[in-house]
């Protein structure tokens, strides 16, 4: 299943990757790349606690 993104969603990734492509401190970029890695996976537990409640999963 794929969705659209919304307007403000696609402005986000529009802005925040010309600020990764502007960044020359591979220290830096390792920083941001280590948070995001981190928030896809917050997002992916979330994701699966919630869907498993509301499908009435228990985990």
């Amino acid at each position: 299943m794929q969705t659209s993104l919304s307007l403000n969603r696609q402005f986000s990734i529009a802005m925040h990757s010309r600020a990764i492509d502007s960044c020359n401190d591979i220290e830096e970029l390792r920083k941001v790349a280590k948070t995001l890695l981190s928030a896809w996976q917050h997002q992916a537990e979330f994701s699966e606690h919630y869907g498993a409640q509301l499908l009435g999963i228990r985990k």
